[in-house]
């Protein structure tokens, strides 16, 4: 049933979306335009004027009702790809990591530029890459037989109507879905690469402010059978309605015309441009001498698959017509087609099977190698048999594309910046329940119980041991000290670890004095802000510099390495907690929660009441080198080793909420 009404949603969400062309408000608009079209200058009655656009020989054709029904398969075969798509939040963050390491740290431009600024040019960036690059693919879709076999569905159509643009084949759905990922991605890491938060997108309900006009200016009348002309001077910069209705005219003057989606640019550079002059008016859409059940399903969906073969292997059976008359017939390409869409929407109802009792599904930020000891544990008290989905980045976005069929019942993550990030798209469930209560201290917890921390990890001073007065350090503050001068190593500002502190700074004395120190910081680098925790204290070892900060537990996993290289990197430095006379020394957690779609919730509650009983914890210290959040349970020998500290007691979520104005404070030093 959750996986009947997820596919309604699907079919009918557009309408109420406005980030879709189809939404609701859009149709109005371009109803509203389409009455003032024929009663303003067509001179037709209001009763005319409705009979004319709502006519059954239009809306119920055959063309038409093939669109509906396109539309409603593809919403089927797409709610199981989509979600297997690469997501655009594991490619920005490959290429935002990238460029830390191509610019050897953070570069920031024009820090002085005020945030809408930057927010117009992000969005207006957005808007023309993503409309450059739906007329380079759709141009493509043209120009190469093999893409044109599937794009063809779309040209089928031989009438016109705003659900025309749903008439699509999944292989060029895919395809465009793909790009708009791709580019949004690349645009989006960039952006926050170079300006910081200050790169956000300019909406209007949701939706690209530019999009937003673009679309309420009447873009569903590009298919439908109203023509609409800009006149010859606003055409050369703007798709028309009746650019696009020539772009599908069946007449062969107009083949390869009008490619652009929004502006007309494209198509002027690419000489593709076509004006909507009276005599350019097409005499009728779709595709000529093109198949005799144009909108029959098997046409629609499986030849595609047989002309592209063909089209694929003609170079090499040139001579052969025999055989690609074959290839063209043949019914085992049309078998093997319905088996690769019959394929495409098997992923879905795999993904929609519901799971069997005591099974417990997880998403988890944290290494296979540092989850697996709990998990063994868990199901050797329990006999739940456990089924992990292991990345680093991007499960937030699979859990939004996944929706209500996600399998997830339990996300674990690492830090409280991740962990905000579920939290703030309403990825986790409430939880409620005494044992996490008692367990998990108040400020290490959600004020509405969606998470938990299950560990703390110290964001510690790292000092030479040869560095003699470097040893003296007590306080995070004393780093800005001029005698520090060309002495510290950092990873870059930017990093979850680095902003939670300097968010702590904000939250301790004010935005003023946390970009005071930050900036007192770097003037004391001896490079550039690179590389990741490990790589401080390699170079402290390697005598780049005497001074860095590390979670503690980084030092933990080089001093017991079984590389013998990392274990001397630990034994060139000493750790120090800092401000233990103060407010103590700032701390990140570990945290997990409920995921809002669990079907198993009774099990992921009890999962993470697990983690915070006292084996767990102890676990989490041998294990991981991380702390307790428990305070019944004491740290673990090796973390005793490490010495006893004071710990900075600021709720947890402060640091999340202070997140955005300690990125700022990092962009404006170049940190």
């Amino acid at each position: 049933m959750d996986v009947y009404f997820e596919y309604l949603e699907q079919v009918f969400g557009p309408l109420l979306n406005p980030q879709k062309r189809i939404f609701i408000g859009y149709l109005v608009s371009a109803l509203a335009i389409a009455l003032f079209v024929h009663i303003a200058i067509a001179r037709a009655t209001i009763g005319k004027a409705m009979s004319g656009i709502f006519a059954r020989s239009i809306w119920l054709s055959r063309s038409a009702t093939a669109d509906y029904t396109v539309m409603i398969v593809n919403q089927a075969i797409m709610m199981g790809v989509a979600p297997r798509l690469i997501s655009k939040l594991v490619i920005a963050t490959i290429l935002f990591e990238s460029l830390h390491i191509w610019f050897d740290g953070r570069v920031t431009l024009l820090p002085q530029t005020p945030a809408w600024v930057v927010a117009t040019l992000f969005t207006l960036t957005l808007f023309l890459l993503d409309d450059a690059t739906k007329y380079l693919v759709h141009r493509a879709l043209h120009r190469f037989p093999a893409l044109w076999s599937f794009h063809k569905v779309h040209h089928s159509a031989e009438v016109l109507t705003p659900f025309t643009v749903y008439r699509t084949h999944p292989i060029e759905a895919v395809i465009f879905s793909l790009r708009s990922i791709l580019v949004q991605a690349l645009l989006v890491g960039a952006f926050l690469f170079f300006f910081g938060d200050r790169a956000t997108l300019m909406t209007v309900l949701g939706a690209n402010a530019f999009l937003f006009f673009f679309n309420l200016a009447g873009s569903n009348l590009r298919h439908s059978h109203v023509w609409i002309s800009y006149g010859s001077f606003l055409e050369r910069w703007l798709i028309s309605p009746a650019q696009h209705q020539i772009h599908h005219s069946v007449e062969d003057r107009h083949h390869d015309r009008n490619f652009g989606a929004v502006l007309a640019v494209w198509d002027r550079f690419g000489g593709s441009l076509c004006l909507a002059t009276p005599e350019n008016r097409p005499a009728g859409y779709g595709i000529k001498g093109g198949s005799s059940a144009p909108h029959n399903l098997t046409t629609l969906y499986l030849h595609p698959f047989s002309e592209a073969a063909q089209a694929v292997l003609h170079p090499f059976l040139r001579g052969s017509k025999d055989m690609l008359k074959t290839i063209r017939q043949s019914r085992a390409l049309r078998w093997t087609a319905l088996g690769v869409l019959a394929a495409l929407a098997g992923i879905m109802a795999q993904s929609t099977q519901s799971k069997a009792a005591g099974e417990l599904n997880i998403y988890s930020h944290r290494q296979p190698f540092l989850i697996e000891p709990f998990l063994d544990a868990y199901t050797k008290k329990t006999g739940t048999k456990i089924n992990v989905v292991y990345a680093s980045k991007g499960l937030a976005q699979r859990l939004l594309a996944e929706g209500e069929r996600s399998p997830a019942d339990v996300i674990l993550t690492v830090d409280i910046a991740r962990l905000s990030v579920y939290a703030d798209k309403d990825l986790l469930a409430p939880v409620h329940s005494e044992v996490l209560l008692e367990n998990v201290p108040p400020h290490l917890r959600a004020s509405d119980n969606r998470w938990f921390a299950f560990s703390k990890r110290a964001r510690v001073i790292v000092v030479s041991k040869a560095a003699g007065d470097a040893n003296t350090i007590k306080t995070y503050e004393e780093l800005v000290d001029e005698k520090w001068r060309g002495r510290i190593c950092l990873r870059p500002g930017s990093h979850v670890y680095n902003r939670a502190l300097v968010a702590s700074f904000i939250n301790a004395d004010g935005v003023a004095a946390a970009e005071k120190w930050a900036r007192g910081l770097i003037a004391n680098l001896a490079r550039r802000p690179q590389g990741n925790d490990r790589a401080q204290v390699k170079a402290i070892f390697e005598g780049v510099c005497d001074i860095s900060i590390i979670n503690n537990y980084y030092y933990g996993k080089l001093k017991t390495s079984d590389k013998s290289a990392q274990r001397d990197w630990a034994a060139a430095v000493n750790l120090i907690f800092p401000n233990q006379q103060g407010r103590g020394t700032h701390i990140n957690i570990s945290g997990g929660g409920v995921a809002i779609h669990s079907r198993n919730k009774e099990e992921a509650v009890r999962f993470l009441e697990f983690l915070t009983s006292a084996k767990a914890q102890k676990l989490y210290g041998s294990v991981n080198f991380e702390y307790p959040v428990n305070p019944k349970v004491e740290p673990s020998p090796e973390l005793k080793a490490l010495g006893s500290f004071k710990e900075d007691q600021v709720p947890i979520y402060r640091i999340s909420e202070l997140a955005p104005e300690a990125q700022k404070v990092i962009d404006r030093v170049g940190w």
